[in-house]
């Protein structure tokens, strides 16, 4: 994606990335200094011990910190991250001193998405997907777009074991909710991958295989293969999100999404299609695009589209009224006919006439 031209305009600085999941590491060395303290919707923590693993890594794709050792650094290094926990610890039966992570509530991830929103979040990814639509859900995601936060949320990705005919490619949510920016991820080369969804909810492609991120509090580690995930997608997406929120503070949510999507790369500028969105992400022709009202894509939140421009119309030309009957009009317009063409024709026969009489 060419990030490190991306970061001679910007870096994400000033910008808070909340991770509403399954809380943030903060004692993992590529985010020391950057984890804020946060809150915790189903226990009584600041968000700042992860339960699942999920949480940290999201985090720090977006914004990890360069380490001795390690080539992972995050997409918005100068952004600060807002760790929301809405995950469950199940402690399971025989094994006292560990647990089980349960997958959160939508209720409880509405809480979280709500909370950021009203601590300075400017951007929030939501990893986990819903496969049911939720009203608590849907308000989180519409208050949040109101107080001037853009939810970044994955596609959702298919199962690949235990699934048996079509794949299912209905809504995930939050992705499904007007006004999130919906993520898919492409593998090495750019493709669609068909273990993720494919629908009308898919906004923006990054990258999202042979992802590299931190790893609880351990330091890093791959956490996706060959097979791209949405899910770790969505951590790219959120860190270039920050770049552009940064640099355009003055932009709303939509306007930020608007560049990421009107820049990307596809095959046709005016077309989306339901496996990569409008296209694959360009960091930096989004934190350089001049929004003239011009650009063809997807709907522009700001600027009406260009009007088509109407054909002019012919103009009727008016005949001269000469008073005279039309027969006579067309008896003098032969009569001039007749002079032109004499005219014409004079100087070459007197021509051959001097040449008879020489």
């Amino acid at each position: 994606m060419n990030i490190d031209a991306a970061w001679a305009y910007s870096k994400g600085a000033g910008v808070v990335v909340a991770v509403v999941d399954s809380g943030v590491a903060a004692g993992n060395a590529h985010l020391a200094g950057v984890v804020l303290p946060g809150a915790d919707m189903v226990a009584k923590t600041d968000g700042t011990t992860d339960i699942a693993g999920i949480g940290t890594a999201i985090a720090g794709l977006v914004a990890s910190q360069p380490v001795g050792g390690s080539g992972l650094v995050g997409i918005a290094p100068h952004a600060r991250i807002l760790p929301v926990r809405v995950y469950e610890a199940l402690t399971t039966a025989g094994r006292p001193a560990g647990f089980e992570p349960a997958l959160p509530s939508a209720s409880a991830t509405a809480r979280g998405i709500t909370w950021a929103a009203d601590h300075g979040a400017r951007v929030i990814v939501v990893p986990t997907v819903f496969t049911d639509d939720s009203d608590a859900l849907r308000q989180a995601t519409q208050h949040a777009h109101d107080v001037g936060a853009l939810v970044v949320a994955p596609v959702g990705d298919i199962p690949r074991s235990g699934t048996t005919g079509e794949p299912d490619m209905a809504p995930r949510y939050p992705a499904g909710y007007p006004g999130v920016l919906g993520v898919t991820g492409v593998d090495v080369s750019g493709q669609p991958a068909a273990g993720i969804v494919q629908n009308n909810t898919v906004m923006l492609a990054v990258p999202g295989a042979g992802i590299v991120a931190t790893f609880f509090a351990l330091g890093d580690c791959t956490v996706t293969g060959d097979a791209p995930s949405s899910v770790f997608a969505s951590g790219y997406a959120a860190g270039l999100a920050a770049l552009v929120a940064a640099r355009f503070p003055q932009e709303t949510p939509d306007q930020w999404a608007y560049r990421l999507m009107v820049t990307a790369v596809r095959p046709l500028p005016a077309q989306r299609d339901d496996a990569v969105g409008w296209g694959l992400a360009a960091p930096v022709p989004a934190l350089t695009f001049i929004d003239d009202g011009r650009a063809l894509g997807p709907p522009n939140p700001v600027r009406s589209a260009p009007a088509a421009a109407s054909p002019s119309p012919v103009p009727e030309v008016t005949k001269p009224d000469t008073g005279l009957p039309r027969k006579d009009v067309i008896a003098i317009a032969a009569c001039a006919a007749l002079a032109c063409v004499t005219a014409l024709l004079a100087p070459l026969l007197m021509a051959r006439g001097r040449r008879r009489s020489d």
